[in-house]
């Protein structure tokens, strides 16, 4: 399994960089999680079970709502989906877990960052009962890649 946490360790920080730099994580890397699956699957380094589907799904179910909220961005959910593939089944639960987390972690301290620096246009939307103003002060676009970055590092703390 240090093969795989090495693997997808190096990949999350390459995706991270790129995701950083462009706001965008190509459609290139989920192929790749989907061919390095594929080896995984057929050469019974995992097992492949109709449940080695349920997180994949349920991250493209929950990041297209997310997308349509316009929280989450199409590449996220789909390499998130192409993650939960390359790994064995058995991770699937914490590593999502650990992807919660991250997440309220990050935009946390984001949304926290954000109050505190348009305070005054927040105060000024929110005592004017314009909300779309208060939503569009407050509303961050991020990079999620260095968030799975993270998510990913806290499974290795647990399992390794």
């Amino acid at each position: 399994m240090t093969y795989l946490f090495a693997l997808i360790t190096l990949e999350l920080l390459i995706v991270s960089f790129i995701d950083i730099k462009s706001k965008k994580i190509s459609n290139y890397w989920i192929l790749v999680n989907l061919l390095v699956a594929l080896g995984f699957y057929l050469a019974g380094i995992h097992s492949f079970e109709w449940k080695v589907f349920i997180y994949p799904l349920g991250s493209i179910v929950v990041g297209f709502v997310l997308f349509l909220l316009q929280i989450m961005g199409a590449g996220d959910s789909k390499y998130l989906a192409s993650l939960f593939l390359v790994l064995p089944y058995s991770f699937h639960q914490i590593f999502l877990e650990n992807v919660l987390i991250s997440t309220i972690l990050v935009g946390g301290i984001l949304l926290t960052v954000k109050v505190l620096t348009r305070f005054r246009n927040i105060k000024g939307y929110a005592l004017s009962f314009h909300i779309k103003g208060v939503l569009s002060e407050i509303r961050s676009h991020f990079s999620y890649a260095p968030v799975l970055l993270l998510a990913w590092l806290l499974l290795g703390r647990n399992i390794w």
